[in-house]
């Protein structure tokens, strides 16, 4: 009986995760600057597509797709970007570091800690890294996870 609801469960939860999609809007959100300072939709700068990408640093996908994004950043000057990570402070400047030296600090790139795990039942990521681009309105352009979608973004963002 056990295993049977057991089943039953994971069957649950594996429908739900093929139902669930990305937010077509830009969802309410509240993340924190590394300083601890709480960043809204409210701070978000208008006028710019908006490029958030939900990373975790020991992930081998998030470092690539962060290495490529740092490799490709002039084709994304002009989109703000939002880097959110659930990771302890302490770890993310030896992330950046390692693998995307310098995108941390550039002007239009600002990285948040989900202190409260928000992000997940929130934006519903497939997996990491999760990217979304959004128009200055805050309409879902694309939605990518895992490898590659850095680079299947550069032709949304020059537009």
């Amino acid at each position: 009986m056990k295993f049977r609801n057991l089943l039953l469960i994971l069957f649950l939860a594996v429908t739900f995760q093929v139902n669930a999609q990305q937010p077509t809007l830009l969802p309410q959100f509240t993340f924190y600057k590394l300083d601890g300072k709480p960043f809204s939709n409210s701070d978000i700068k208008q006028g710019k597509k908006n490029l958030f990408m939900f990373f975790d640093c020991t992930c081998e996908h998030c470092q690539r797709e962060s290495k490529s994004l740092n490799a490709n950043y002039t084709k994304f000057k002009d989109v703000n970007i939002y880097m959110i990570t659930m990771d302890e402070a302490y770890i993310i400047p030896q992330f950046f570091n390692s693998y995307a030296k310098g995108l941390n600090a550039k002007p239009n790139v600002l990285v948040l800690q989900d202190k409260k795990r928000i992000f997940i039942p929130t934006f519903l990521p497939v997996k990491y890294p999760a990217m979304y681009l959004y128009s200055p309105a805050g309409k879902l352009l694309m939605y990518q996870s895992g490898d590659g979608g850095i680079k299947k973004m550069m032709s949304l963002v020059s537009k």
